[in-house]
């Protein structure tokens, strides 16, 4: 039995790393500093997981010593907040990053990334370009394997954009966009699980990012969202906010990658498809 180590493990990532591990009969150790979705998360797993009420930033007794995955998914990741709070940021991303790290020994540490790493203008991707950098150094002198996931925008985490638009639409309020030409990155969740909890990835990559993700318009997205509610919508142009790109990259031109296979956007079609479960899933818990 496999000992798997998950940080930031009642997130939305987290939480369907959890769920697989689970089900694979592994002996899961699930690290959450919040404590209302670990007891909720109690009552689905019963005794098939191991809880640790903590903090990433923070030496900790109860942290594992040993575990054969580490997967770090805890994070601070919304840009606007990045630029208010630098400390806290800076605190999460990197320092708790190397914190599990160097805390949990392990033969195989997984860290996630974000596209926003790549030429980062905004804090939060400061935060995660210095803990890729950081990580990509240790890896050199290492025996263990370090894998780092970087990909966009997941589909229906917690706080996404997509949330935010069907409750604007829901609300008849204007859907509000910073710029006509914004481009993202799109992945859902279960396609982001299934590449994260692979085990035949090239060990010699430093950097891996799913074979199938594309971009598209965010005006399209959101038209998309809209559609699978059955509303039409003329979205608000507000202007760029600091820290801001208008098109996100998945790398740099240094980088020994595992490239994406395709550099197309989503169609129109493809977008319904992409956005229309989570669209209906968040409407029926509403």
């Amino acid at each position: 039995m496999r000992t798997i180590f998950i940080t930031g493990a009642t997130g939305t990532l987290g939480s369907k790393i959890l769920e697989y591990h689970v089900r694979r009969g592994d002996n899961v150790i699930a690290l959450s500093r919040c404590d209302h979705k670990i007891k909720k998360f109690h009552k689905i797993y019963d005794n098939k997981v191991s809880w640790v009420l903590g903090d990433i930033r923070l030496p900790d007794s109860s942290f594992p010593k040993y575990a054969d995955t580490v997967y770090h998914c805890a994070a601070s990741k919304h840009v606007d907040m990045g630029e208010e709070y630098p400390e806290q940021y800076h605190a999460v991303n990197y320092l708790g990053a190397l914190n599990m790290y160097e805390k949990v020994a392990c033969d195989k540490f997984i860290f996630f990334s974000t596209d926003k790493a790549v030429l980062p203008v905004n804090f939060y991707g400061m935060t995660k370009a210095l803990a890729e950098r950081h990580l990509l150094i240790k890896k050199k002198s290492q025996p263990y394997k370090i894998n780092i996931f970087r990909w966009g925008n997941i589909i229906g985490s917690s706080g996404s954009f997509i949330h935010t638009l069907i409750d604007l639409i829901s609300s008849g309020k204007p859907v509000t966009i910073t710029h006509p030409e914004m481009t993202r990155f799109w992945l859902k969740i279960d396609d982001a699980v299934q590449f994260a909890v692979k085990n035949e990835h090239d060990p010699n990559a430093d950097v891996l990012i799913h074979p199938l993700i594309k971009s598209s318009s965010v005006v399209d997205f959101a038209h998309a969202v809209a559609h699978c509610m059955g509303v039409k919508i003329n979205p608000v142009f507000t202007g760029v906010r600091p820290g801001e790109k208008i098109h996100e990259h998945l790398r740099f031109d240094h980088d020994n990658i595992i490239c994406s296979a395709s550099s197309d956007q989503y169609g129109f079609d493809e977008l319904l498809g992409l956005v229309g479960p989570t669209v209906s899933e968040y409407l029926a818990k509403r």
